[in-house]
């Protein structure tokens, strides 16, 4: 599970942050045939499951007097900017990248532990049931939901070990480095004929 930690709401510059990430596919090829990804679509089957931790969270969730998830919060600001000129295509790219690279996406939402500015600043040194009982609700609900849904990477129904992760960096890193398209099924092939 891939946790993207931020505090506050989703905005643009969040958005932009997160789309660094999604540039990976303009440099990964899922197979040695073929072409480099044009979108996230083929990647997505790599990629592992999304959470967008907000953290610091102050904004109620509604949407039309209706309260909304977390989730559908997430999901509403994936959907495509109105307009149409370059800035606006811009963004609604980043949007469109980041739903298909993760198609298996969630957002969860933590308030501020405490009230007291200065408190924060010594929140290590704090018994934790000084901090705000929502937020500690909060972090067990998160605890339990990545303690759920965290799963073993796989290539496939190979778990991949240790040894075979950092055999597939140093194989993605060598081929950049060598100006190189990284290609996941070449280098896995390799990674796991060594292992097995």
């Amino acid at each position: 599970m891939f946790v993207f930690n931020q505090m506050g709401p989703i905005d643009e510059a969040a958005l932009d942050r997160l789309s660094l990430v999604t540039q990976i596919t303009k440099h990964i090829r899922v197979r040695a045939t073929g072409s480099v990804a044009d979108d996230a679509t083929e990647l997505s089957g790599f990629t592992p499951s999304f959470l967008w931790l907000l953290r610091d969270f102050y904004l109620d969730l509604v949407e039309d007097g209706r309260k909304v998830s977390p989730r559908e919060y997430l999901e509403t600001a994936l959907s495509p900017a109105a307009g149409s000129g370059p800035g606006v295509q811009a963004k609604n790219q980043i949007r469109g990248s980041i739903k298909s690279l993760f198609p298996d996406r969630d957002c969860f939402t933590l308030v501020r532990p405490m009230h007291d500015e200065r408190a924060l600043n010594h929140l290590d040194e704090l018994d934790p049931q000084q901090l705000r009982p929502e937020f500690q609700e909060g972090v067990q609900k998160l605890t339990r939901l990545l303690l759920s849904r965290g799963q073993p990477k796989r290539i496939g129904i190979v778990p991949v070990t240790g040894v075979m992760l950092a055999g597939l960096a140093e194989a993605y890193v060598l081929a950049i480095n060598q100006g190189a398209v990284p290609t996941i099924a070449t280098a896995w092939q390799v990674r796991y004929m060594i292992e097995c």
